[in-house]
């Protein structure tokens, strides 16, 4: 199955001519908005050349289209994160890229494969809270399902109440939420 795959990846570089672009890229999921992925270069002295991410597998915005710049009679394309990347190795840990280079009438076509690797040390939000009050809190990743999230205090009765949705793991102190 291995020499399968790569009999299909060579015969890949041949057909679509994309000598210069790489295959595979691994991610750390703690890259965010603006990483460089990869650079790449392309020669092309006859025309103003093109490069455009063409689709992306899982459909994400994550990824900027392709930069293209002219340096010393070469072009540098750049893949980039976006402003909207927010890379989870647990939610998606493989992303298929479909690149097109034209220069003039020679069109090249390839895939750009980007693995996202797991970052232990990484801690992300999960998303925003808003508690039947009102209050908004973030929840990191790292919190396990059923977890208390607050703990609601009535003022002058000393009773707690929990709502249906989940609990604040903080208690009301002058007037204000410390953490516990």
């Amino acid at each position: 199955m291995v020499l399968l795959r790569t009999l299909v990846l060579l015969l890949a570089l041949v057909v679509s001519d994309l000598h210069s672009l790489p295959w595979f890229i691994n991610v750390s999921e703690s890259q965010g908005p603006g990483t460089i992925l990869q650079s790449f270069s392309f020669n092309c002295s006859s025309h103003t050349p093109t490069l455009e991410l063409l689709h992306v597998q899982p459909p994400t915005t994550f990824f900027n289209p392709p930069s293209l710049t002219r340096w010393q009679g070469i072009y540098v394309g750049k893949m980039t994160l976006s402003s909207s990347a927010r890379l989870d190795a647990l939610t998606v840990n493989h992303y298929e890229l479909q690149l097109r280079f034209t220069c003039g009438n020679h069109v090249m076509e390839g895939p750009l494969s980007v693995d996202v690797q797991r970052d232990p040390g990484h801690i992300q939000c999960a998303g925003r809270f808003a508690s039947p009050a009102g209050e908004i809190i973030q929840v990191p990743e790292t919190v396990k399902p059923g977890a208390r999230l607050y703990t609601l205090l009535l003022p002058g009765q000393g009773a707690q109440v929990s709502p249906a949705h989940g609990v604040v793991g903080g208690r009301m102190e002058g007037g204000r939420c410390g953490d516990q």
